[in-house]
């Protein structure tokens, strides 16, 4: 079930632009907005529920999503020592109307945000490696939360920045080709959608090099460079985000869940889930049940 969200829950009555920070954690529903969202992750690892996949996520990663794009990030468990946080930058047209004007009609950006049905991806994906995003991210989050004098022009200016570089990296993959992470990704782009549908198979890492027609070494060095992971790891860590979900929202037992992405060990299992979560999947139903329910993103 997808959650809606309404930007009437964050906007002020006459500034729809809201920045916040969030350490990401199980409490937070999958859920789609009417109103652009830019999402920056500033620290820790995890993994992006993003429309029908799992993108391994780690600090730097950028991502751009249209109005009614279904979305939600999840740590890479919930007692980890390095913990997820994402800015986020959100806003309504009407706050920037002035970026029609100099945004050409024939680019990436002026169709994602006045064209969207025109444009070339469902939501976008990119990389601050030159923490420039972030150096703007910080300074607005300072100015939303400060309230000082005209924050709300500086809110505004910020965000054109914001749109601009997007504009500008978007021209670059547009005319020089994707860069390096992103060509890695585009290789293994097939078995990234096969493993995250067929987690309840047994997944060999031989069977999907040779079909789709890679040596085990090409593969293994193309997928840890798009995920940021070895394909073993990569596996576990999605099979145990699977199961903490079924466990927060289903009633199946545990052996069921272990079963279900594709554990029949459940000394295994235990083990697995122990070692990347720190506690038993019962405790982590119990925790989940007890605290993380309480509310979805309550102000």
């Amino acid at each position: 079930m997808i959650q809606f969200l309404g930007g009437e829950r964050f906007f002020e009555l006459d500034f729809p632009i809201f920045v916040n920070r969030e350490t990401e954690s199980f409490k937070v529903k999958y859920h789609q907005h009417d109103f652009i969202e830019i999402c920056l992750v500033e620290q820790g690892h995890g993994f992006h529920h993003i429309g029908n996949q799992t993108i391994p996520v780690q600090k730097e990663d950028l991502f751009l999503l249209p109005v009614g794009t279904p979305h939600v990030f999840r740590p890479s468990s919930p007692d980890s020592n390095e913990p997820l946080v994402i800015c986020n930058y959100i806003f309504k047209l009407e706050a920037i109307e002035e970026v029609k004007q100099w945004i050409p009609g024939d680019s990436e950006l002026f169709r994602i945000l006045y064209s969207p049905e025109h444009r070339s991806k469902p939501w976008y994906h990119y990389q601050d490696r030159h923490n420039r995003f972030a150096q703007l991210f910080d300074s607005a989050y300072l100015e939303y939360h400060q309230r000082l004098s005209d924050y709300r022009t500086m809110l505004k200016t910020t965000l054109l920045q914001v749109l601009i570089l997007l504009h500008r990296m978007q021209s670059d993959v547009a005319g020089k080709g994707e860069d390096r992470a992103a060509r890695g990704m585009e290789k293994v782009k097939d078995v990234l959608h096969y493993v995250n549908n067929h987690l309840h198979e047994p997944l060999v890492l031989k069977e999907l090099a040779e079909k789709n027609l890679m040596s085990v070494s090409q593969l293994q060095q193309h997928f840890k460079a798009a995920t940021g992971k070895t394909f073993t790891q990569y596996v576990q860590h999605l099979r145990i985000q699977r199961s903490c979900d079924l466990l927060n929202t289903t009633n199946l037992s545990v052996q069921q869940i272990a079963q279900r992405i594709g554990y029949s060990d459940m000394k295994f299992f235990h083990a697995l889930f122990r070692k990347i979560t720190g506690c038993t999947p019962r405790e982590y139903r119990n925790h989940s049940r007890n605290e993380f329910f309480r509310g979805v993103l309550e102000p």
